[in-house]
């Protein structure tokens, strides 16, 4: 039988991941729709990336290229905020096995990424 912060707990997984996705998506769309519009010739060629530090001045401006970066940085985010959340509810039930579970699965995810952007 599920306890009411089980079913909490799914609850806010479930919205993480659904608006996390969702967000995204938005987010990517709108980068895509003013390439498309602001420089149709530039939507054809490749890009580079932008550094995180030239990310958050660029979307001030509504740089399309920064807006799609950004949009792809959340939905890489939304797994993390997902292990972020069940390791908060863990630790809101005093279930503490699971909490060191979910602190070792996002020691894993973090490394993965760390060692993808390295090479």
């Amino acid at each position: 039988m599920k306890t009411l912060s089980e079913d909490r707990s799914r609850r806010a997984i479930a919205l993480v991941l659904r608006y996390g996705s969702l967000i995204s998506t938005l987010i990517m769309a709108l980068g895509l729709i003013l390439t498309l519009l602001r420089t149709p010739a530039l939507a054809r060629t490749s890009h580079s990336r932008i550094g995180l530090g030239q990310l958050i001045p660029r979307l001030v401006h509504l740089d399309p290229l920064a807006l799609t970066e950004c949009g792809i940085l959340l939905l890489l985010l939304t797994p993390i905020f997902r292990i972020l959340v069940a390791m908060a509810s863990f630790a809101m039930e005093r279930d503490h096995k699971y909490v060191w579970i979910s602190l070792g699965v996002l020691a894993v995810v973090l490394l993965s990424i760390s060692f993808a952007i390295a090479t």
